[in-house]
């Protein structure tokens, strides 16, 4: 009898030891499966939204101007930034243009501007950069007191962004604000 109460000690001990670790492994095992389970509800529901996607993404890259393969238009975007910035009395005081980047087949630069304006001025001009044509985004902006104190100083990053395409022959109007002319 002492025998056999030892064999089912031992017996408990060894199965209490093989189940901390298997019982560890069946949550991880349990916690896979969830995640996976919440990843495939999140791919039907995007797979669900894909035409609607699809029809935003065109939407979206229409608005894009496009240029001829290997154009140089950073002369075009610096024209355009500085006739939206004088429409809304912001004056440019220095300009720096960055190289063209791939991301995908859309093409971005970079144009790094020191400017002087007022306030309202500051905010006309950020607006009418919001609804212009390539979608340029303010992607730096530093502002500070004009020396004299008379307006505001700083400079501001923008971005343009834009196809190649082989069929573009005219240089497309950028940075527009809503109410002008191309």
């Amino acid at each position: 009898m002492l025998a056999g109460a030892t064999a089912a000690a031992l017996a408990a001990f060894v199965t209490l030891r093989w189940l901390g670790p298997v019982s560890k492994e069946w949550d991880r095992l349990q916690r896979a499966r969830q995640a996976a389970r919440t990843r495939q509800a999140e791919y039907t529901r995007l797979l669900e939204l894909r035409s609607s996607l699809e029809r935003r993404m065109s939407e979206l890259r229409g608005r894009f101007p496009a240029y001829p393969p290997g154009r140089d238009v950073t002369a075009d975007l610096l024209r355009a930034l500085e006739r939206t910035a004088s429409e809304h009395g912001v004056t440019l005081l220095r300009r720096d243009a960055g190289r063209e980047r791939e991301e995908g087949d859309t093409r971005l630069q970079a144009i790094t501007c020191q400017w002087e304006a007022d306030l309202p001025a500051l905010v006309r001009f950020l607006y009418a950069l919001s609804g212009a044509e390539g979608l340029p985004d303010v992607t730096v902006l530093s502002i500070g007191p004009a020396p004299g104190g008379t307006g505001l100083r700083g400079t501001f990053t923008v971005e343009y962004a834009y196809v190649r395409d082989s069929n573009a022959s005219a240089a497309p109007a950028v940075a527009h604000s809503e109410g002008s002319a191309p």
